[in-house]
């Protein structure tokens, strides 16, 4: 598909995100989970669109796709679960988890981060889409979506095991007839890599452990995110003990 046929798509999510907010503002619980969960569904179609197009003109758009898709995800998690979907807010957690990933130019790996650290800034795709968005900014959006995840799949280990299969998120792209809607489904039961042969509870650790390795090695650029990496070591504690192990000690 063409790079004229698909930005209208970007229009549409970005109008059903500034539509959620406003929606938001009514104080109804299940209508601002509804638009939310919509907003995600159209802008999860652009990211689905961009990749499996697999056009050279996009250039940096596929990641600033994804980092939108995991900044509208965890502003829609609280919403969908005042909504008490469960097993949507699960759902909305998965495609949230694969999006951050897949926009940080780390993807995971602590080691990595001074690597990519004075790496280009992308676009930033939002209703206000005011300013840039930096490596750093990535790099914490992976962290904060896995603690978020983490803590969630903790809370709700019945239903946070994917239907359907798990698809271990990759930056290899479908192909073929139909390739977008495969692509959109796949992120619906997405696993990183790490965690793809673990349980709920295992999974929630896990996701605990790699945040805060991302926000150690994020302390070791900014002196100022200090304070941050001591509040995801006490987060991780607590999951922890939510679960019934010992955090794994972060080195």
């Amino acid at each position: 598909m063409s790079p004229r046929r698909i930005r209208p798509h970007l229009h549409t999510a970005l109008a059903a995100w500034e539509r959620a907010r406003t929606v938001a503002e009514s104080a109804d619980p299940l209508r601002t989970g509804l638009t939310y969960h919509r907003a995600v569904q159209h802008l999860q179609w652009y990211v689905s669109l961009l990749r499996t197009a697999r056009d050279p003109a996009f250039g940096d758009e596929v990641s600033a796709a994804c980092h939108a898709l995991s900044f509208l995800g965890r502003e829609a998690l609280p919403k969908v679960r005042a909504a008490r979907a469960t097993r949507q807010v699960v759902v909305h957690a998965r495609i949230t988890l694969a999006a951050a990933h897949l926009a940080d130019p780390a993807h995971g790996d602590p080691h990595r981060v001074p690597e990519v650290w004075d790496g280009p800034v992308l676009d930033r795709l939002a209703p206000d889409g005011v300013g840039d968005v930096t490596v750093a900014e990535r790099v914490r959006a992976a962290a904060d979506v896995r603690l978020l995840v983490a803590e969630l799949f903790a809370g709700h280990p019945q239903v946070a095991v994917p239907t359907g299969g798990r698809w271990a998120v990759t930056g290899t792209v479908r192909t073929g007839i139909g390739a977008p809607y495969r692509d959109r489904h796949d992120f619906q039961r997405a696993v990183l890599p790490s965690c793809a042969q673990l349980d709920a509870s295992g999974e929630a650790v896990q996701l605990g452990y790699e945040s805060v390795r991302l926000h150690a090695a994020l302390a070791r650029e900014l002196p100022g995110h200090t304070g941050e990496y001591d509040r995801a070591k006490r987060a991780l504690e607590s999951l922890a003990a939510r679960v019934g192990v010992t955090a794994p000690t972060v080195r």
